[in-house]
């Protein structure tokens, strides 16, 4: 509880501080400047709401995807903050500042892996910033019998939950999952 109400704190006061980089009246994508990429991209760019991008974790090709996005929109915004939660701990800091990605404007929370799915909607509430980044599948997969039990939410209410509040706020969020995982239905996300 100590360090959730911390972050809170840190929110609130990154919220009153943060220049957005994307209004929510702004509904224009999210030009990555990696040319190859924004060529095969609906409207050249990233859409504000939730985003999936799958790709094996090993090769890190998401992550690659997620910095060049965290750069884009702090290119786009001088004031503009990012956020990326790494339950693992597997951010690299070297490789973000190599990634042209100013650390000094990147929000990295790095909640217990239970945790993600209720820290993602509490970033993303926050209006706060323009790119946030969930790294890992953020909603574990769990009974109906145990979401109830624990108040979780199922892996697609997270996401729409997500959506909603990416869209209202004007933020793209990205999930980094494992596309070597077999799912029963694919996630609702805007791309």
């Amino acid at each position: 509880m100590p360090a959730t109400s911390r972050v809170d704190q840190i929110l609130q006061t990154l919220g009153s501080r943060v220049s957005r980089a994307l209004l929510p009246s702004d509904r224009v994508s999210l030009p990555l400047s990696w040319f190859e990429l924004d060529a095969l991209l609906p409207d050249g760019g990233l859409p504000h709401g939730v985003v999936e991008l799958a790709a094996p974790f090993s090769l890190g090709g998401g992550t690659m995807v997620a910095l060049a996005a965290i750069r884009a929109a702090q290119k786009k915004d001088p004031g503009a903050w990012c956020a990326w939660l790494d339950p693992e701990a597997t951010l690299y800091a070297p490789g973000v500042v190599m990634a042209d990605v100013e650390l000094h404007r990147l929000f990295i929370v790095r909640p217990p892996k239970e945790e993600v799915a209720r820290m993602a909607v509490k970033v993303t509430r926050s209006r706060a910033f323009a790119v946030i980044v969930v790294d890992g599948d953020g909603v574990a997969v769990e009974s109906a019998t145990k979401r109830q039990r624990h108040g979780g939410w199922s892996r697609e209410v997270f996401v729409r939950k997500l959506a909603l509040l990416a869209v209202e706020g004007g933020s793209t969020v990205l999930l980094l999952t494992d596309a070597r995982l077999v799912r029963p239905a694919p996630l609702p996300v805007a791309l």
